[in-house]
């Protein structure tokens, strides 16, 4: 999936777009979470301004991914100031965004009925989740089968599933012969509006969106509980339109506007305040409560530090030299990327019925195999907001549609936190050559082989992965600390003291001691020569607690009104 602001965040980091249409782009930014975890990767990299490619599904734990996962990237002339106004607006957004809470005025409570549109393509897309399935099989589906054409080159709309929280629009693209063309964000160039039938706009930041292809067809995803949250009520309709600039890398002028109707999906939504908290390790867990529309049960959860946290996290900060200083302009420095990793706090957690039975689950987890809980997730539907404070996050978690009037239980699984580490590794490189190198420090055992320099700047496919740009690769294997499930902040220093940015990737598996094991490569980037020897440290690592002594019983209700 490609979030619809691509294009418009790549001219803002080139500083292509007017005053009116930067500020626009930084209000879309505060919102997302697609576009932060675009620009940190790029942050972190240390790379020049790339062409922007985002990732297929946004992870469950944003930040955690942005600040591991150094995305490689060819290298386009760049303008110089990109780095400096990603920077800015990353600034704009890390712990400025206030919290806030999705509220849906919902009508009374009816009985749904089954829409007359029977012949839904849904159901045959393989990457719709299914909780949109559910929500089309029961009636909230609406046929569309309208069409322009521009260019020699069709827009088809199909259908729509919506609801409160969530709507796709299933659409194809298709030539003169009728013959269908591959949805491609080198060369499709999409956009949405969603107006009230008197015209008002309901979404005037634009964005949000992300769309892709799934099978035969295009899906374009949207939360819309994040503009409609700020409605004093939602509408009984609303008008949509997509709209496309460019289709088959040819430009044009495509615009489909139909309207959806809300009230059906309005009316059986129900509200479920829950409220109940649970304090440790430093952390306080509020659920709030549970809205469920026809596509989902979303679940709103609090996270916050306790006074305890705070202070431990204080003497982090002054022990590492940490400490936020005067914001530099164009440059995030190492103490503004640890405040990150110390707001991001993840959970996992699986809900039961009344037999005991796992009806869902829900896992923060970078790595999803080593609990393997996730169950009945839906896609899209996770959003956090960090609070003003800088202390805390308010998440919203997607599942499928719980039963109404039905009885569970929410069991606490475990908490993800960050926490500073003092791995350090010295590498003869020499040695590495000629055979395997094992290190053991901080309870981390690194068995390193094999030293190789890759010397062009050109995409290169060596094992498994691609790579770009020029650098050192490291093969390895790792067991992590006990409770120790993800590490981060990788850096290299050879014996000159040049100091250079590490990446990796590797398979996680959880061995039978109940330990984290890695395998996977090391990418040392910019370095061009063989030095005697390396230092490798990793500044921050991810602890999980569990055994966690926290059941939440609820009850799913018909409260229909909030």
């Amino acid at each position: 999936m490609n979030c619809s602001k691509t294009e418009e965040l790549r001219k803002y980091l080139a500083d292509e777009l007017s005053a009116g249409e930067s500020r626009l782009l930084e209000r879309h930014v505060e919102d997302c979470l697609l576009c932060q975890r675009q620009m940190m990767e790029e942050e972190d990299s240390g790379e020049e301004f790339p062409s922007l490619h985002v990732p297929s599904a946004l992870p469950t734990d944003f930040t955690a991914q942005v600040m591991t996962a150094l995305e490689q990237v060819k290298l386009p002339k760049p303008k110089p100031n990109w780095k400096k106004r990603s920077v800015n607006i990353l600034k704009k957004t890390a712990l400025a965004v206030a919290s806030v809470t999705a509220i849906i005025t919902f009508g009374s409570m009816v009985s749904p009925t089954f829409a007359s549109y029977v012949n839904s393509v849904i159901q045959s897309i393989q990457g719709i989740d299914q909780g949109m399935k559910q929500a089309a099989e029961k009636g909230y589906v609406q046929e569309i089968n309208k069409k322009v054409t521009d260019q020699g080159i069709t827009l088809v709309v199909k259908e729509v599933v919506a609801d409160p929280a969530r709507m796709a629009i299933i659409a194809n693209i298709v030539d003169q012969n009728g013959k269908r063309i591959p949805f491609d964000p080198e060369k499709d160039a999409f956009s949405l509006i969603y107006k009230t039938k008197s015209g008002e706009d309901l979404n005037p930041g634009g964005g949000g969106y992300s769309y892709g292809q799934e099978g035969e067809y295009l899906v374009v995803s949207h939360d819309i509980f994040r503009f409609l949250k700020d409605s004093k009520s939602l509408p009984d309709e609303m008008i949509v339109g997509v709209e496309a600039s460019m289709l088959n890398g040819k430009e044009g002028s495509w615009k489909v506007e139909f309207p959806v109707d809300m009230k059906k999906a309005r009316a059986v939504a129900n509200y479920t305040e829950i409220g109940q908290k649970y304090t440790t390790n430093g952390i306080e867990i509020v659920l709030q409560n549970m809205m469920t529309v026809p596509s989902t049960s979303m679940m709103e959860m609090e996270i916050n530090w306790t006074k305890e946290r705070e202070e431990q996290i204080q003497k982090w900060k002054e022990q590492n030299g940490w400490i936020v200083k005067e914001p530099k302009t164009g440059v995030f420095t190492e103490a503004e990327r640890m405040e990150r990793y110390f707001i991001d706090m993840g959970v996992a957690f699986q809900i039961f019925d009344e037999k005991g039975n796992v009806v869902a689950g829900w896992d923060d987890a970078l790595h999803e195999e080593l609990n393997q809980i996730r169950k009945n997730n839906v896609k899209h539907s996770y959003r956090g907001k960090v609070h003003d404070d800088g202390k805390g996050v308010t998440k919203w978690n997607g599942i499928t549609p719980l039963i109404k009037d039905q009885s569970y239980k929410l069991k606490m699984h475990s908490l993800y936190l960050y926490e500073p580490s003092k791995f350090k590794a010295t590498i003869p490189v020499d040695t590495l050559l000629k055979d395997k190198v094992t290190v053991t420090d901080s309870d981390s055992t690194y068995t390193l082989t094999g030293f190789t320099l890759k010397t062009t700047e050109e995409e290169e496919i060596i094992g498994n992965e691609t790579y770009f740009g020029k650098g050192a690769l490291i093969s390895f294997s790792a067991i992590l600390p006990e409770g120790i499930v993800d590490t981060s902040e990788w850096s290299a220093q050879d014996e000159s003291k040049q100091k250079y940015n590490v990446s990796r990737n590797g398979t996680y598996k959880r061995g039978k001691d109940g330990r984290v094991h890695v395998e996977g490569t090391f990418f040392i980037r910019d370095l061009e020569k063989q030095p005697k020897e390396l230092k490798l440290s990793h500044a921050i690592q991810q602890r999980q607690y569990q055994d966690l002594n926290w059941e939440v019983p609820f009850e799913t209700s018909n409260n229909a009104k909030r």
